[in-house]
């Protein structure tokens, strides 16, 4: 049984995905920083007849996240799509900014990327194929003054993903990110479903000559 990992599980993209995938015959490892909500989530999957397991972890400490992933992967075997879902929307402008709220949120909303990366990398390359898929946001580009963190997570995190795609594509493995131009939501200007609809299609596209990957993929409303 193929194994999905959701790193940044929560209301949204993160469960539209794991349902979609789910369906589709994927087991679901979910992490996140909060316990309650976080069993919620994968005790609705299980209802649904999903196989789902649990483990909170803070994604900007790499013991913490790394320590979860081999968990969850112990548990439901190696992950063949990591989902990567994960953004600090700090309140907070240049002025009140500190360079440790900074660094915090860069950890969590970026770097995390690449601690989760790394954990998954030695499953995928055994079996010669994987998909990583990035939620990125509009605010790459045209930051938010009033969340002065968050367009600068997810530059880095568009950056991060492009030279990891690069770099993993001679050993199969798939880098991609849905940079998602609007707010999400079922009432929203992007529903969570198309979402999950465009990354089921990168993980299908997985299968095809790498020369016709996509690797950053807008959606917009």
């Amino acid at each position: 049984m193929p194994h999905l990992l959701v790193v940044g599980a929560g209301p949204g993209i993160s469960t539209a995905t794991a349902r979609r995938l789910g369906a589709e015959g994927h087991a679901v490892g979910l992490v996140a920083r909060r316990e309650g909500p976080l069993a919620e989530l994968g005790a609705a999957l299980r209802r649904d007849g999903v196989r789902a397991e649990w483990v909170t972890a803070e994604a900007g400490d790499p013991a913490s996240l790394t320590a979860a992933v081999d968990a969850l992967s112990a548990a439901l075997g190696p992950v063949d799509v990591l989902l990567y879902n994960v953004s600090v929307g700090r309140q907070v402008a240049v002025p009140e900014l500190t360079p440790e709220d900074l660094l915090a949120d860069l950890a969590a909303g970026a770097v995390g990327l690449q601690t989760a990366v790394r954990a998954v990398l030695p499953g995928m390359r055994e079996r010669g194929s994987g998909t990583v898929l990035v939620t990125g946001g509009g605010s790459a580009d045209r930051p938010v003054t009033s969340m002065a963190t968050l367009g600068v997570q997810k530059a880095a995190l568009r950056a991060l993903v492009e030279v990891q795609a690069r770099a993993l594509a001679a050993e199969g493995i798939h880098v991609a990110t849905a940079t998602v131009r609007g707010f999400v939501g079922e009432d929203r200007q992007i529903h969570p479903d198309r979402v999950a609809a465009l990354y089921a299609d990168l993980v299908a596209e997985t299968a095809g000559r790498p020369e016709q990957w996509r690797t950053v993929v807008d959606l917009t409303p």
